[in-house]
């Protein structure tokens, strides 16, 4: 089990989706006990199973996965319901009646004073249990603390709380009225950082995960204007329009403005943070502040914060700081330890498609790259080993495209992708200049009444089918269902291989001398579709990462409920020239660009995290992160973002 956790870590899909496999009956049932509905419980496993291939990175202690599986599960059930029970009756007019009656105007403005200077622990409690709706026994396991300790600071909070509100307020307080003050605060409190243009309007005011995060737009939801807040009302996050015109400052007087903005609201921010780095575009600078130890920068604490050319603050991200910063450690394994495992780590030639916007590459395109596990490992700094071991990934199995007949090609976009009689088109807008995204859904949906993120997720997705068209020739990119569909038929695992072969050789039929089919071990995981795979391959049988055609048929319907296709043309394929690679001792002098660097990650165990001096490897004076060489100019390729 531990092995594969590592596995997973490291990176390798195979290792998540086995660990997935294992973990998910326990995590249904979980989820079951709490939500009392098969499909809703499914569907909390399937988020908690992605937020954990998200950050799975993070565990550093493999013991400890289920324990912190289940503690993301468990998250994704109180966000569901509380999503179902956002319906707390507080009696609002009851509230504003007795502040007027009694000329408090500012009634809502000590409110969160009040709340900050209880302790730590009663503040936690209090924000837990009345803003989130979690249960004494989540917050006592969430804490690490008995429950009784819970109730405890729970009681003591609530009446220190509502006795400070009353002799502010001079007359009595209920709980209900305390939370909606508490709200009402932060809602006021965020209009002061933003002005609203009168063609927005409110789509998102969230209270969840310990902040309040409020979202403007336009019905399109372009050009958002965006305000998070901690619970006291401090500012976290902000995002605001530039002006259009103005009078252009000078890179020393965009630093100063994001510093007196950082100052204004952190007094003591600067003392502990440094400016790490300064990336100057067009239209504005963006400033990055971190915290160093030992003259290392601590993952935790990074704060970002972009000025327009006309010396505007226009987005903020404050990532805090420590006053308490780790020790530096007395002894480092030297860089030559590091160096050497480079140098020594087996390069395995690759096709990739690389575009100029996220990698460094003169043109967007298909480049055959020597690359390495070992360029994204971390290495211990005090013993220079590895933080986990690379274990080699298990080959695939794979085999020709299928000897397919085509069927009759459909004539719209509407009509292959199957958009039911009754549903609309939402929406349709241009997200590239080759790229059209259309969105339909049924004309008697109703959106969600609240304005939390997980309804504005809904409203834009729930029970759609969403499909990106190539502008120019009107050819199919991708789609997806969104909505649940079920049938009265049950087609096997073979069966809907057949339709999803058919698919491809009707509608892309010039693709198949380069296609090779995953086989897969015939299952539906529980799920109504099942999903198959067509690698692409070009010159000498060299697969194309992440290039494939994805297809998931729903064995109940015999419809494709899920459809990717590879970004490459066809002539890209084509024209690729095997002849051109070099071999590995001819470009491998690539690797004397690559240094190790001092940096402090976070590692996560059961109950805390520390964080660790690691030494990681990136390209000399700049540490971006190393892809690989490529292997026709022996350039070295990294990471721009």
């Amino acid at each position: 089990m531990e092995q594969l956790v590592r596995a997973a870590i490291a990176g390798q899909q195979e290792a998540f989706e086995q660990l997935a496999e294992t973990e998910k009956s326990k995590l249904l049932a979980k989820a079951y006990s709490y939500v009392g509905n098969k499909e809703d419980a499914s569907d909390i496993v399937q988020e908690t199973l992605l937020q954990a291939y998200k950050s799975i990175h993070q565990l550093k202690e493999a013991k400890y996965f289920s324990t912190w599986l289940f503690k993301i599960l468990i998250r994704q059930c109180y966000a569901f319901l509380r999503q179902k029970k956002r319906t707390l009756v507080i009696q609002t007019d009851l509230i504003q009646q007795q502040i007027t009656a009694h000329e408090q105007p500012a009634a809502y403005e000590f409110v969160h004073e009040a709340l900050s200077s209880l302790r730590k622990d009663y503040q936690t409690v209090l924000v837990l249990f009345y803003f989130y709706d979690f249960p004494v026994r989540e917050i006592a396991s969430l804490l690490d603390k008995p429950i009784n300790t819970v109730k405890m600071h729970l009681h003591r909070g609530r009446n220190q709380l509502k006795k400070q509100l009353e002799q502010q307020m001079n007359l009595p307080v209920t709980e209900k009225e305390v939370i909606y003050m508490l709200k009402e605060q932060l809602a006021q409190s965020a209009l002061n950082f933003v002005s609203i243009p009168q063609d927005y309007q409110l789509f998102v005011e969230d209270y969840s995960n310990e902040q309040a995060k409020f979202i403007w737009a336009t019905d399109e939801l372009d050009n958002e204007i965006g305000v998070t807040l901690d619970q006291n009302g401090k500012l976290i996050e902000l995002t605001r329009l530039p002006s259009t015109n103005g009078i252009h400052a000078t890179i020393e007087q965009q630093q100063s403005i994001a510093e007196q903005f950082l100052s204004s609201h952190y007094a003591e921010a600067l003392d502990y943070l440094s400016l790490s780095q300064v990336s100057q575009k067009e239209e504005e600078t963006r400033f990055l502040y971190e915290q160093y130890a030992g003259g290392s920068p601590l993952a935790s604490y990074t704060t970002k914060i972009s000025v327009s050319k006309y010396g505007e603050m226009i987005d903020f991200k404050y990532g805090g700081y420590t006053k308490t910063p780790p020790a530096f450690p007395a002894q480092l394994a030297g860089e030559e330890a590091i160096l050497q495992q480079l140098h020594k780590a087996p390069w395995k030639l690759s096709l990739k498609y690389l575009t100029t916007d996220i990698y460094s590459v003169p043109n967007q395109g298909l480049y055959p790259v020597y690359e390495s596990p070992i360029v994204y490992h971390s290495f211990n700094a005090m013993t220079g080993q590895p933080a986990f071991e690379h274990e080699p990934e298990e080959p695939g199995t794979f085999i020709p495209f299928p000897n397919t007949a085509a069927v009759e090609k459909l004539a719209t976009i509407e009509d292959i992708i199957g958009v039911l009689e009754g549903m609309v088109k939402l929406r349709e807008v241009e997200i590239d200049e080759n790229t059209l995204v259309a969105v339909w859904r049924g004309k008697d949906w109703q959106a969600p009444k609240d304005k939390t993120m997980e309804s504005l997720l809904l409203d834009r997705m729930e029970d759609t089918v969403k499909a990106k068209v190539d502008k120019h020739s009107g050819k199919l990119k991708e789609f997806m269902w969104f909505k649940e569909r079920k049938g009265e038929l049950d087609f096997s695992f073979e069966a809907c291989r057949d339709i999803a072969c058919a698919f491809i050789a009707t509608y892309f039929d010039e693709y198949i001398p380069f296609l090779q089919l995953q086989i897969e071990e015939p299952s539906f995981n529980g799920v109504n579709c099942a999903f198959f795979t067509f690698l692409l391959y070009a010159g000498q049988d060299l697969q194309i990462e992440g290039e494939r055609f994805y297809v998931g048929v729903n064995r109940t319907t015999g419809f494709i409920d899920i459809f990717w296709s590879p970004r490459m043309d066809l002539d890209e394929l084509q024209s690729f020239e095997a002849s051109t690679i070099q071999p590995f001792e001819q470009v491998k002098s690539a690797l004397q660009k690559v240094e190790p660097f001092l940096q402090w990650s976070k590692t996560y165990n059961e109950h805390d995290s520390d964080d660790v001096l690691e030494y990681k490897l990136g390209l000399r004076g700049t540490k971006e992160q190393v892809v690989g060489i490529d292997a026709r100019t022996g350039e070295l390729i990294v990471s721009c973002i």
